[in-house]
């Protein structure tokens, strides 16, 4: 890797031994005085037109620039400055063939990326040869590359060529229109969804939401789709709890979605269970993520005796000591029995722990 700021330590020094001052060194190289004070701190480094400008006004060469002024024997790059002079001269060709040859390595031309313009760059990559543009080597490049290298490279990955994996390294740089594709090659059968989960954040929402649908379809695997619900939009989670309510899909597949949804939509399920319009079975796996104010409620209920205190039971652990002590008050009477004893155990004290199973043995007599 260029060290930035050992190559900015060592542009700094140049402009001091020559007596200038960092707007004057600007103005000869016809960039900023802040573009220099970058360079010198190492924030970044000379464009590839500036570089030879800059080594030409100090007397060097650019791989003297790249290399912070080491000496030649001592350098891990040898060709840097030759291939910055011939991109910059326009020449990518020449710089392909010299990759393609084993004149220059294949890590230089990475080490130049960062500062060749995308364009540039990839009329160099497409000339190079597949035995030297190797995956790990494109991996690399992504940041810097043109979307059409990125793109042939999603469609080698598509038909089975490359590993999959290797595609979630370059989604933040292919196109919109590759990733509406993969989406298309998952819904029509061709590519399995579990591909895209790791690729899911750049999907963009409609994408993912588009898959969901599919899901409730039956098109696609509902399992499949589970791995792309952090990236499910508000809408379309409210619409799956809407379904889940009118009985049209399963309540178990919101279940698998319970982390993502917010609040209000959960509390709505938990109302529909309690008016018998949804398994209560299907509410137990809602029981982390239910309001205080509904767990609240469900206790009331319970202590009023229009729902039944087993149903309550696998909530226990998420119910407040406050709610804890109201339940155990109500079940305590006629309500009280060895299994809801036993179920409430691990969360009550020791006091109130004995004083119930009292009541139970004088309710057993």
């Amino acid at each position: 890797m260029l060290d930035l700021r050992k190559i900015g330590a060592y542009i700094s020094k140049l402009r001091k031994d020559q007596d200038l001052t960092q707007l004057e060194l600007a103005d000869q190289l016809n960039v900023s005085h802040q573009a220099v004070s970058k360079w010198e701190r190492g924030d970044s480094l000379p464009d590839i037109g500036t570089l030879p400008q800059l080594a030409r006004l100090f007397g060097k060469t650019v791989d003297d620039i790249l290399n912070a002024g080491d000496n030649a024997e001592n350098r891990e790059h040898q060709h840097l400055g030759t291939i910055v002079k011939e991109i910059a001269e326009n020449r990518p060709v020449q710089v392909a063939e010299m990759v393609n040859t084993g004149e220059v390595k294949v890590e230089e031309l990475v080490q130049v990326a960062p500062f060749v313009k995308a364009s540039a760059l990839h009329k160099v990559t497409e000339r190079l040869d597949s035995s030297v543009l190797k995956l790990d080597v494109i991996m690399r490049l992504a940041p810097f590359l043109g979307t059409d290298t990125l793109d042939e490279l999603v469609r080698q990955a598509e038909e089975g060529e490359i590993v999959w994996n290797a595609i979630t390294g370059l989604a933040p740089f292919v196109n919109s229109n590759t990733l509406s594709r993969l989406v298309d090659k998952s819904i029509d059968g061709s590519l399995e969804v579990h591909n895209l989960v790791g690729i899911a954040p750049f999907l963009g929402r409609e994408h993912v939401d588009r898959l969901v649908q599919e899901a409730e379809e039956g098109s696609l695997s509902w399992h499949s789709v589970q791995g792309l619900a952090p990236f499910i939009s508000r809408e379309t989670l409210s619409r799956l709890v809407d379904r889940v309510v009118d009985g049209t899909i399963d309540a178990n597949r919101i279940v698998s979605l319970a982390p993502f949804l917010g609040r209000e939509q959960v509390d709505r399920l938990v109302q529909v269970a309690e008016e018998g319009s949804l398994s209560w079975h299907s509410v137990q796996g809602l029981a982390p993520f239910i309001s205080r104010e509904t767990l609240g409620r469900l206790v009331d209920r319970v202590v009023d005796g229009t729902i039944d205190a087993n149903r309550i039971i696998s909530l226990a652990p998420f119910l407040d000591r406050e709610n804890l002590e109201k339940l155990i008050g109500g079940v305590e009477g006629e309500h009280l029995s060895p299994d809801l004893l036993a179920s409430l155990a691990p969360f009550v004290a020791q006091g109130t722990l004995s004083r119930m199973v009292t009541n139970l043995l004088n309710k057993v007599k």
